[in-house]
């Protein structure tokens, strides 16, 4: 385990309620497939700096308590019409939307499966997440059953707008708008993951551009065709785009999607391996 030299520091936590939430959520006090949650030891630089709560198999914090140990001077503001939180500091800008299963950070997307919850009248996001923010190391002690925050020191993660190339975020969001606008976020990510993971495959072209409009065996995409490809995005496509280029990946190494309202030909299913099913995709590796 690491360790830290640590001067005079004073690290106060406290585990606040978020002003004028009490009304409007749908949200129970114990969460998860048990409709319970249990508490977990967190440690930021050897000190333990508060509870976390673990729902299923994720650790949460209150994302108040959250900086105010570790962010540097931010402001929390509350919009209760549309349930989301925002926070504001040097070098960064947050939001979280209670229900959501994604927030932003600095004009970046990352996913939050179990979404964002309000437990015990506290918004709360998986630690693991958050900890991006500030690029933070997370590690689990076992034998404390603890999480453990390490940084030097933290400061607020690159801007989307560095982060991401423009060329990818362009034509990676306007093909997962064009095959699955309609969809949910799941099924986006799966469409995006599908052209990364094409893009990874050595037998397919070696960027994003190249897979969307590869034609070396026939049209890939249909939409390339009919000019669906050049529809603006709507912001959940581009929200999902984000998140595949982050690295989340939900289909494994699928390389194909069908619709098979539509009829699958029997070379996916005598050749190819059925990965998931996801909405009004099928997804093949």
């Amino acid at each position: 385990m690491k360790k830290f030299i640590l001067g005079n520091i004073s690290i106060i936590c406290v585990i606040c309620l978020i002003a004028c939430m009490a009304g409007g959520f749908a949200f129970a006090a114990g969460v998860g497939a048990s409709g319970v949650y249990e508490p977990v030891s967190m440690y930021f630089n050897g000190i333990k700096i508060a509870d976390g709560i673990k729902v299923e198999d994720t650790t949460y914090i209150p994302l108040r308590t959250f900086f105010d140990v570790i962010g540097d001077q931010t402001d929390i503001a509350w919009d209760k019409k549309s349930n989301t939180v925002t926070v504001s500091g040097e070098g960064l800008e947050m939001s979280a939307t209670a229900g959501s299963l994604y927030m932003t950070a600095n004009n970046r997307c990352f996913y939050l499966p179990g979404s964002v919850l309000v437990i015990d009248g506290a918004l709360c996001l998986p630690i693991r997440e958050l900890a991006k923010i500030y690029q933070l190391e997370v590690d689990w002690d076992e034998e404390l059953s603890s999480v453990i925050l390490w940084a030097d020191d933290p400061a607020p993660l690159e801007s989307g707008d560095l982060y991401y190339s423009a060329e990818d975020l362009y034509w990676l969001s306007r093909l997962i708008n064009a095959e699955s606008g309609n969809q949910s976020l799941d099924g986006k990510i799966g469409v995006g993951n599908v052209v990364l993971n094409r893009v990874a495959d050595p037998t397919c072209p070696d960027s994003i551009y190249s897979v969307i409009f590869d034609n070396r065996y026939g049209v890939q995409f249909s939409v390339t065709e009919t000019g669906g490809i050049y529809a603006e995005p709507n912001e959940e496509s581009v929200a999902a785009a984000k998140m595949c280029l982050e690295g989340y990946d939900i289909v494994g190494n699928a390389i194909y999607f069908v619709n098979p309202e539509l009829g699958i030909s029997s070379w996916f299913t005598q050749t190819r391996t059925f990965v998931a099913a996801i909405g009004d995709h099928n997804f093949y590796a």
